[in-house]
């Protein structure tokens, strides 16, 4: 049974992953100004873009760039599989929109991620599973202290992104998205 409350967020965590893109890009367009001219939410940002640009650059120490697109070229999609698209919620992707990220999705097979274009993920902002898996591959080739920097890293940019998602869904709320 869901509440006043449930609705909107069964909106914003259900349905396909071409349902929540819609539902983002619709959100986007009504209330993309609003929402960036709100107090802290460009910040937030900001802060993503700065942890972001931190774990890339223990990503690209680890050399996990060409190890990951040799792996998001196999037929299959490798880990970026299409299970991962479906983790992308319509906050997720509003985040990116708010960001300045064109989002599309790519066909193809079924079975890899719909975000997995020829230069690999073209969301900025991933889901929590996406920045908390480390494959076998990641795991063996890295070294104790890298291992542990990348999910510093990791960690730190989800914890920001989790904290910007809330808001954003306070905000939504209140505004009343239908």
């Amino acid at each position: 049974m869901s509440t006043p409350h449930s609705q909107p967020l069964d909106l914003f965590f259900s349905g396909s992953v071409t349902d929540k893109l819609q539902r983002a890009q619709t959100l986007y367009g009504a209330y993309g100004s609003t929402l960036l001219a709100v107090p802290g939410i460009r910040e937030g940002l900001a802060d993503l873009d700065r942890l972001l640009d931190e774990l890339r650059s223990q990503m690209a120490a680890m050399d996990m760039g060409s190890r990951c697109a040799h792996c998001g070229a196999r037929p299959d999609g490798g880990c970026c599989s299409a299970y991962m698209a479906a983790n992308t919620d319509t906050i997720l992707l509003l985040i990116n929109l708010l960001g300045g990220t064109q989002i599309h999705t790519f066909s193809g097979d079924e079975t890899s991620c719909c975000f997995l274009g020829p230069g690999g993920c073209i969301l900025p902002i991933k889901p929590m599973f996406c920045l908390n898996y480390n494959c076998s591959h990641i795991q063996e080739s890295g070294s104790a202290v890298e291992l542990a920097e990348l999910e510093r890293r990791a960690g730190s940019l989800l914890t920001r992104q989790t904290e910007l998602e809330g808001e954003l869904i306070r905000l939504l709320v209140t505004m009343g998205p239908n």
